[in-house]
């Protein structure tokens, strides 16, 4: 199977992924909004035989937020979000940014839609630029 490399920002964490993932989460929950600074969180599930860090994964922080069950691992030294093992540790979820190639996605779902504010929606609309606007 194709692998894809993934890192953060600033390269510090590297690491490289099977290109087989279950599932993509778009996820508009308050938690994950707030986590990522953005409308929702965009995360692959792989299988954690599927997974390996190239680099940096003793530079990793991992925020475990109360209720849900919700983490967010980050670089140490640019912040970026970077993978993290699931509670049982089966799986790997990968945050789809952080990737440098095109993930092969068997479903993709929108989670806790109903939370997702109201600026976020029809953002397909929303006029496209390749760079700044002039």
């Amino acid at each position: 199977m194709q692998k894809l490399k993934g890192s953060c920002l600033c390269g510090a964490v590297t690491f490289e992924v099977a290109n087989g993932f279950d599932k993509l989460f778009l996820c508009s929950c308050d938690q994950c909004r707030q986590i990522t600074g953005s409308a929702f969180a965009s995360n692959l599930f792989v299988g954690a035989d599927g997974f390996d860090w190239l680099g940096g994964a003793d530079g990793i922080v991992t925020y475990r937020a109360p209720g849900r069950d919700i983490s967010k691992s980050f670089c140490r030294v640019c912040g970026s979000g970077v993978p993290w093992s699931s509670g049982d540790g089966s799986k790997m979820i990968v945050p789809a940014g952080a990737l440098s190639g095109e993930p092969d996605v068997s479903e993709r779902v929108r989670i806790f839609d109903a939370e997702q504010p109201s600026w976020a929606s029809g953002l397909e609309q929303v006029r496209a630029h390749t760079g700044f606007p002039e």
